[in-house]
């Protein structure tokens, strides 16, 4: 077969044909030849089409197309990442669960793509991620990507990491725990909240006083009196809001 007749042939009748049929084309004509399609994606050439038979090859267990949406995965192209995403999560979790955490290991640019693949397997995505945050030596980086992760999709589970981040002394995690108590509305945390009231990173207090003013805590409102006046103007602002929340 002319592979490269044949794919013309295809593209000049990709509107007349539905997905079923694509689906058929793909697997019928085209397994075996991922890295064909890989190529095209490397070259910039027909890039939907081949994603979108990378994509049916990939449902079907394909290692290679489900290998070729990964390293399109870490592309530079937003749009590229975007549809390389979306086709990734129409693969068994168990073909690309364990390339997607080491995506996320590596912190790449592609990590926080990674962790969303692996979410849109519910319960089963939640769980693996889950288990990574506790994972010895993970980096702080990682397990506040998890924490926001988690946070997106309301997860129960995200207000004991949030509780355990805001116990650290490192600021990427305490800002990630901080929006995760936001998101889900953790006002069992207030009391953590609180001591990021006298936090060096203004970022922080900032963020925690806006915090407490919107769950109108009252056993706040003394700290937030004895913290006084604000050296940064954002921070002042919102604790005089804060206040006046709470007070009102």
């Amino acid at each position: 077969m002319d592979i490269e007749k044949t794919w013309e042939k295809i593209k000049n009748h990709r509107v007349r044909l539905n997905d079923n049929e694509i689906h058929g084309l793909a697997v019928v004509l085209f397994r075996g030849r991922e890295e064909w399609l890989a190529e095209k994606l490397r070259q910039r050439e027909d890039m939907a089409m081949a994603i979108e038979f990378l994509s049916f090859l990939g449902k079907e267990g394909s290692d290679q197309a489900a290998q070729a949406l990964l390293n399109t995965l870490e592309s530079g192209d937003e749009a590229l990442q975007a549809a390389a995403a979306e086709a990734l999560k129409q693969c068994p979790f168990e073909l690309i669960v364990e390339r997607l955490i080491s995506l996320m290991l590596a912190r790449k640019q592609a990590a926080a793509k990674a962790g969303e693949i692996i979410l849109r397997f519910t319960d089963a995505g939640a769980d693996v991620l889950w288990r990574l945050w506790f994972g010895e030596e993970k980096p702080a980086s990682l397990k506040a990507l998890i924490i926001e992760l988690l946070a997106e999709v309301s997860d129960p589970r995200v207000e004991l990491l949030a509780y355990l981040a805001l116990l650290s002394d490192n600021d990427e995690l305490i800002e990630a725990a901080l929006r995760a108590a936001e998101k889900i509305d953790a006002k069992a945390l207030w009391g953590n909240v609180l001591n990021c009231l006298f936090m060096a990173n203004w970022k922080h207090r900032g963020m925690a006083v806006r915090l407490l003013g919107k769950w109108k805590e009252r056993r706040a409102l003394n700290y937030l009196y004895e913290m006084g006046a604000d050296p940064d103007p954002w921070v002042e602002e919102e604790r005089q809001r804060a206040i006046g929340s709470i007070i009102i």
